[in-house]
């Protein structure tokens, strides 16, 4: 085993969404070794390399790793802290069981802004067809949680293969 505990050191209301709670962890060990591995795995990640950070999301929580440490925001309750915290112990030593098995990415990956997502989208004017006012509204919404790419039918239609592809690539770390 690689990472032998997480021990939770404070808990606090989250910030961001009423009713929910952040919380800091300590890892036993340094896991800098491991971020390259993670970031090729966890495809949603966003991972500095020169920082030594990786930052990710489990369902609505947002999950950062630091070489010592995670934080959480959004967690459920305390019982949900222990729950992911066992969930990350877990993603990590299986990452560094099957690092022989997996090319580490050690390039800087970023979510894409909303400008970038509407560069690569079909921009029919006025369309609406995805329910919102403009196809940037859309964008906006794909990196904020709120559309998935599935909702542009536009997108879908023949002729925009090439499109579709680029998208499909560029929106999967905002899974």
């Amino acid at each position: 085993m690689f990472l032998n505990d997480i021990e939770i050191t404070s808990v606090a209301p989250c910030i961001v969404v009423p009713n929910r709670i952040r919380f800091r962890a300590r890892f036993s060990d340094d896991i800098t070794a491991v971020l390259p591995y993670l970031n090729a795995v966890i495809k949603n990640a966003v991972y500095n390399h020169e920082g030594k950070v990786l930052s990710m999301t489990k369902d609505e929580r947002l999950i950062t790793l630091y070489p010592q440490e995670v934080t959480v925001a959004k967690a459920l309750s305390e019982d949900d802290a222990h729950e992911t915290s066992a969930w990350i112990k877990e993603l990590i030593n299986k990452t560094y069981v099957d690092r022989e098995n997996t090319e580490p990415i050690y390039e800087k990956r970023s979510r894409p802004t909303p400008l970038v997502i509407y560069g690569w989208l079909p921009q029919k004017t006025g369309c609406r067809r995805c329910g919102e006012q403009t196809c940037l509204a859309f964008a906006a919404q794909m990196v904020n949680g709120g559309k998935k790419l599935e909702e542009c039918p536009v997108i879908w239609e023949p002729g925009n293969e090439d499109l579709l592809e680029s998208l499909k690539e560029m929106v999967s770390v905002l899974v």
